[in-house]
């Protein structure tokens, strides 16, 4: 259907053109009147002239299918204390009736005293039955007694590429990386349906309209395709209003050529979803201290994190992409991870053919200033979450040290030596809220108003086009999506200000008034 939308204003340019013209779901033209013709007659009208519009927000790293799952789970963000969990885990165990419980959100940094929780401080709330919580970065988790019993956990337990930490020789509930796999539970594809309409309609409320996602974690190896499936069947059927780009995480080198032989091409597929990079997964996070680090951690000595793959496994992965031509999407945290694959990358991938890929190194977070100029130098860009400063910048100095902290999470150094940003949320890790991140890029100030790094600060409209039009750079859709012209995808959102003049706590604070996708309202407060 044609439709004509008059606004209060369109960004960038909000003093020029104010009426946008729509036609199967793209962008026809802008203009700076309303024409009244015969053609005008032919498009349905809508009036937002009390709004300003903005292209929608592309989360360039996220887990929608899990997002999806959290809404429905025991949520412990924010918990304080080993007893606000229990209160938290006795709260949702009374309104809630399953097999296996499973939970996320708890970050030890918060308790007081600041301590890791055991199975034993779960058995006094839940004894009869399995109870997993996730720490909040999704790579550690606690389990209680039942759990260890059900999964068959014991100290000769192991996982390669994982930890189970052991007291006195018995598993204290404390589950580390690779060894997750072993309380993994596979949601049915049924469920998995309704957590991605779940997500879906949390973003759209949000303003997000794409999303670059890996899903593939939440499923057996043997089932991967499945999902693809899932994702093909709902856009068939007319309910995916989201466009999903698979980051996927295909996790040996064997899974990586049984689905290239297969027929998985990155960039194929429909307007909705589409096949993305190979996402691998190197390190673990810096809350849990399983980033690899090229030194101990100064809070914790003789720790310096996990490597989730061997190194050569790493090179295989990566060289089978390149011989594929299929980008690389490597979540990187420490420095020792970083820099592995800057130089690791640069030698696999030859330089000729490093301005034609999207590579990309996801968090991209502890690094000195040589990194990231030898990554500006390589051609590897990043997939960053800068809301995850609102929590790092209190534990990344006693993690790595001043020294090392200052060009962590370095957004305008890294700009300055050619290294393209992309911004995310890692969702369900942070909530995928997109004004918290422009917030934090923009501002680097906690809500107790200590600030990180003030230097490293990004002005509005580079931090919202690394929310936009960097996001679809990274899936090749830079000349179709992520801006509001002539012949662009019709994705995006209506507020009720400026969103270039809020103040800080404003920005905040701001809500999306509606959400369109291919010209559709999808959302409306």
């Amino acid at each position: 259907m044609k439709k004509v939308i008059q606004a209060k204003s369109i960004y960038p340019n909000h003093d020029e053109n104010n009426v946008i013209y729509i036609e199967n779901g793209h962008i026809q033209k802008i203009t700076d009147k309303l024409l009244l013709d015969e053609n005008t007659a032919k498009h349905a009208f809508i009036d937002l002239s009390n709004y300003h519009l903005y292209p929608s927000f592309n989360d360039s790293h996220m887990h929608l299918i899990g997002y999806g799952a959290s809404l429905n789970q025991c949520l412990l963000d924010g918990v304080k204390s080993i007893k606000q969990l229990q209160d938290t885990l006795s709260d949702f165990l009374s309104g809630h009736q399953t097999e296996i419980v499973i939970g996320r959100g708890w970050n030890q940094d918060l308790f007081e005293p600041r301590q890791l929780p055991s199975r034993y401080d779960l058995d006094l709330v839940c004894s009869n039955k399995p109870v997993i919580l996730y720490r909040t970065c999704g790579h550690i988790a606690v389990v209680n007694s039942c759990a260890i019993e059900y999964f068959k956990i014991d100290a000769h337990t192991v996982v390669a590429g994982g930890a189970i930490d052991l007291t006195g020789g018995e598993p204290t509930g404390i589950i580390r990386e690779n060894a997750l796999s072993i309380v993994r539970q596979d949601p049915s594809f049924d469920a998995m349906t309704q957590f991605i309409l779940d997500a879906q309609k949390k973003l759209h409320r949000y303003g997000i309209t794409s999303v670059q996602t890996d899903d593939l974690i939440m499923v057996d190896a043997s089932k991967q395709h499945q999902v693809f499936d899932l994702f093909r069947s709902l856009e068939t059927r007319g309910l995916l209003k989201l466009r999903v780009y698979q980051q996927s995480q295909f996790f040996t080198p064997e899974d990586l050529r049984r689905h290239l032989s297969n027929g998985y091409r990155q960039n194929t597929g429909g307007q909705f979803f589409k096949l993305g990079p190979l996402k691998i997964l190197a390190d673990g996070s810096l809350g849990s201290r399983t980033a690899k680090l090229r030194k101990y951690y100064h809070d914790a000595p003789g720790l310096n994190g996990i490597l989730i793959h061997t190194e050569s496994e790493l090179k295989e992965l990566i060289s089978i992409a390149k011989d594929h031509d299929l980008d690389v999407a490597i979540h990187g945290i420490g420095d020792f991870t970083i820099n592995w694959i800057i130089e690791n990358l640069s030698k696999i991938v030859p330089a000729d053919k490093v301005i034609k890929r999207r590579d990309a190194i996801i968090h991209c977070q502890i690094m000195d200033f040589d990194m990231i100029k030898a990554m500006g130098k390589a051609g590897i860009h990043a997939l960053v979450q800068p809301v995850f400063l609102e929590y790092d910048m209190n534990i990344v100095e006693n993690r790595v040290g001043r020294e090392l902290a200052r060009y962590s999470y370095a957004y305008h150094t890294m700009l300055e030596n050619n290294i393209k940003l992309a911004f995310g949320s890692d969702a369900p890790v942070e909530d995928p809220n997109p004004f918290r991140g422009l917030y934090y890029a923009m501002y680097r100030k906690n809500l107790n108003g200590e600030i990180f790094h003030l230097n490293e600060c990004l002005d509005f409209h580079t931090a919202f086009d690394a929310y936009t039009k960097n996001g679809a750079f990274f899936s090749y859709e830079s000349d179709f999506k992520g801006e509001l012209k002539s012949g662009f995808l019709a994705d995006f959102i209506a507020v009720p200000d400026l969103l270039e003049t809020l103040e800080p706590d404003e920005l905040l604070r701001v809500s999306v008034s509606k959400t369109f996708v291919a010209g559709e309202c999808v959302y409306s407060e």
